[in-house]
């Protein structure tokens, strides 16, 4: 009985794989996906909560010394500065309206901005007052952010790098 020798099974067929195609595919791809990925700047403002004034707290210090509870308050038409032991400070703000582009005139005589007032008035506080180093922002709903951020970079210019932020009632 003659037997016939089956196909397939004694037969292996030896070939590399072929993966230039691939690799080149790569090299195009993964420069091209972090050539066109958005890069954002991530910036954090670091604030603490308000500190909480009870009268017990007052009682219980009695013999320390009270903490300033220095405040700036944002309001339209100018800043206010109140705190305990200094007297309050009302710095006007500039009225100008924004132009159709956005842009703000500048002061025509040279006179420094009301953040600039600000930040020296602060400065001055801080000066009288080396052991406080908190301020509390207090804003209301309708205020820019670009007036609390600026508000706040005033504030820790001054040399007072804690700073609460509230929201007024109004």
């Amino acid at each position: 009985m003659a037997f016939k020798k089956r196909m397939g099974l004694g037969n292996a067929i030896e070939s590399d794989l072929e993966i230039l195609p691939l690799m080149n595919l790569f090299v195009v791809l993964i420069p091209m996906l972090l050539l066109s990925a958005v890069f954002l700047e991530i910036s954090v403002i670091r604030m603490n909560l308000p500190p909480e004034v009870a009268a017990e707290d007052a009682q219980d210090n009695s013999g320390a010394k009270e903490s300033l509870l220095l405040a700036v308050t944002i309001r339209d038409d100018a800043f206010v500065v109140e705190g305990r032991g200094i007297e309050t400070a009302v710095i006007a703000r500039e009225t100008a309206k924004a132009d159709a582009g956005g842009v703000v005139p500048a002061a025509e005589d040279g006179a420094p901005s009301a953040e600039t007032r600000l930040q020296e008035l602060l400065a001055g506080i801080a000066a009288a007052h080396p052991e406080n180093e908190e301020a509390m922002v207090i804003a209301r709903k309708q205020t820019r952010y670009d007036d609390i951020v600026g508000v706040m970079d005033a504030v820790r210019d001054a040399g007072m790098p804690q700073i609460s932020l509230l929201g007024a009632g109004n």
